[in-house]
């Protein structure tokens, strides 16, 4: 028996799914553990640099209703591929060597993407069966915590890593020479 093409389709879009949930927690997170660069490289305080983490969780707040308004009906591929390239587009507004306020522009874009989370709930539960799509809905936010954990450089940075370690242990830092 040759598989449907919808049968193709709904056997990619798991993992598709996964892919961009762990992908847009990890960029959401990357900001965490470079707060002191930041205040480094644009002689900043800690407290302005800690714009690039609050403007990301801040526009992914304000964003998550906005996309699931216009992910209802037929525009939800549309919004849901808008978003990715948004995301994709302004995150070189993260890496090129540009002044402070187009770091936080394009922070802030990919704050949006985290509404992509809900969006991809939304997805599952309309293209799966209901025993695949709530196996799926429940896996999302899980992926979503192995794409923070991602975000951070390094082991002692990573809340998961460090397991049930104390706060202090949670500091970012190198290893001692």
């Amino acid at each position: 028996m040759r598989p449907t093409r919808e049968h193709s389709e709904a056997r990619l879009l798991v993992p598709a799914l996964m892919f961009i949930a762990l992908v847009v927690a990890a960029v959401a997170s990357l900001g965490t553990p470079l707060i002191t660069s930041v205040a480094t490289t644009f002689h900043l305080s800690l407290d302005s640099a800690q714009w690039t983490l609050t403007i990301a969780l801040l526009s992914g707040a304000l964003a998550t209703p906005v996309l699931g308004r216009l992910e209802a009906g037929s525009h939800r591929r549309g919004t849901i591929l808008g978003t990715l390239a948004v995301v994709v587009a302004d995150s070189a507004l993260t890496v090129l060597p540009l002044p402070f306020a187009w770091l936080l522009v394009g922070r802030t874009a990919q704050g949006v993407g985290l509404g992509l989370t809900a969006l991809m709930m939304g997805v599952a539960r309309d293209h799966l069966s209901e025993e695949r799509s709530a196996a799926t809905i429940a896996l999302i936010p899980v992926v979503s915590i192995i794409g923070v954990d991602v975000g951070y450089p390094s082991p002692p940075c990573s809340p998961i890593s460090a397991g049930s370690a104390p706060p202090t242990a949670l500091a970012c830092s190198s290893p001692p020479a």
